[in-house]
């Protein structure tokens, strides 16, 4: 039994449109002269673009008469208030192998910019920390010198401190020994 009338193509299954669109395409094919560019939606390297000019994206079919069917359509469908498009396009099972290999080659080489982002801000806060740390060991080497240099004026205080304590005692030697003799004057004279 046909579903098509004289006037009308057969369903084909190498259409990129969905069977409900045949007659569209029908159309098409009449009055290709009179369509313009912008009823169609545009490429990307990867995936199509919808009517938003955004990319169309990978969606599975709920339904019962196509469960588990890939189509591509409008990436602001089923959000929330945003206004959507009616692009939409069935895929068979290669397009959609590539457009998943496409996809996580995006997302591959977004992590790859993420990463050399990361590289590039560990680099530059290694290079600070360097810094930091040349700062650091001439902090340490002045304080190093410092240390030193009171060290040694320590020893020569502790040195001097040494002096003035042997003086101190040779004149408290000298002063016994005075007092005995201005004794020994005073009493035996």
């Amino acid at each position: 039994m046909k579903f098509w009338g004289p006037n009308r193509s057969p369903p084909c299954r190498l259409s990129p449109l969905p069977p409900r669109c045949h007659f569209i395409q029908n159309k098409m094919s009449s009055s290709s002269s009179s369509i313009s560019s912008s009823s169609f939606p545009k490429s990307t390297l990867g995936k199509p673009l919808c009517f938003c000019e955004l990319e169309a994206t990978l969606k599975w079919s709920s339904t019962a008469k196509n469960p588990r069917r890939p189509f591509l359509g409008c990436s602001k469908y089923n959000t929330q208030g945003l206004p959507y498009c009616k692009f939409f396009k069935w895929l068979d099972g290669n397009e959609v192998i590539d457009l998943q290999v496409e996809e996580r080659t995006a997302e591959l080489l977004k992590k790859e910019k993420e990463v050399e982002k990361i590289l590039k801000l560990l680099e530059k806060r290694e290079i600070e920390l360097r810094k930091i740390v040349d700062r650091l060991e001439r902090v340490q080497m002045v304080l190093s010198n410092k240390c030193d240099d009171v060290i040694q004026k320590e020893l020569v205080l502790n040195a001097q401190e040494a002096k003035i304590r042997r003086v101190g005692t040779l004149l408290r030697i000298y002063c016994y020994f005075a007092f005995v003799h201005v004794c020994y004057l005073v009493l035996y004279k």
